[in-house]
């Protein structure tokens, strides 16, 4: 029977395997442990939602918790996938939200409705998301689902959000030191002078050249030469390419 009534120490002593899980099978199995501990044993990931290109490691896990082949088919279609709900609300939150009422399937949408065909096979009631924002934009996300209701999954998430949100971030930290993401060259490609952020901050605001030189008080070719140098530190291939990589390593600021 489900029940709401989380075993605190379990829980956290689990998470805490996962922070310190020795490689990304470790980390797999301390996420079963979770999810097993909050009563919510269907489990479901992915690296980076904004591209749901085929990823060998989460289709090989999805599968073994039992995901079809049908349900897998509709996974990696990247126009499906780029409009579920679930991602959707993934881009906007940062903390573990709650997904129940599956029943309820826009009209129009036949392939959200197999999936939520194949959840209800599976027992699953109500999911538990975690967001995980990581570095350049890339948003990932884990989904603990299972037999809860509503009321009961609202309960589990007011008792566990910090442990749950933990768990994303950890097991995605294991995912990602596994296919070697976390050796960036991103600290470097950001060292930009002042000038430099000053030129690409002006061509981020929609300035053309001779406006960015303008407004800087320099020659067009000054403001060229620093652009220059903008491109080849961020290893870009044109302003555009730089604009949106220094977008991603957050060293814009707004804009307006």
């Amino acid at each position: 029977m489900p029940c709401t009534a989380v075993d605190s120490t379990e829980l956290c002593r689990a998470v805490r395997c996962l922070e310190l899980a020795p490689d990304f099978d470790a980390a797999q199995q301390a996420l079963k442990d979770i999810a097993r501990t909050v009563g919510m044993p269907v489990l479901a990931w992915s690296a980076d939602i904004s591209r749901p290109s085929f990823n060998p490691h989460i289709d090989a896990f999805l599968r073994r918790e039992g995901w079809s082949d049908e349900i897998m088919k509709l996974w990696w279609q990247r126009n499906g996938m780029l409009k579920n709900p679930l991602y959707v609300r993934c881009r906007i939150r940062a903390l573990p939200f709650l997904t129940s009422e599956l029943e309820k399937v826009p009209v129009g949408r036949p392939e959200l409705r197999q999936i939520v065909d194949a959840m209800r096979l599976m027992n699953v009631k109500s999911l538990i998301t975690t967001p995980v924002h990581l570095p350049r934009g890339q948003v990932a996300m884990v989904s603990w689902g299972g037999p809860l209701s509503t009321s009961e999954a609202k309960e589990l998430l007011s008792q566990a959000t910090t442990e749950l949100l933990a768990a994303g971030h950890h097991f995605m930290h294991a995912y990602r030191k596994m296919i070697g993401a976390l050796h960036t060259r991103e600290e470097e490609l950001s060292k930009l002078t002042l000038r430099e952020w000053e030129c690409l901050r002006l061509t981020a605001q929609g300035c053309r050249e001779a406006e960015v030189a303008s407004l800087m008080g320099m020659a067009p070719t000054t403001v060229r030469y620093h652009l220059d140098n903008v491109i080849r530190k961020l290893d870009a291939t044109n302003r555009t390419h730089a604009v949106a990589i220094a977008a991603q390593l957050g060293i814009l600021g707004p804009l307006s």
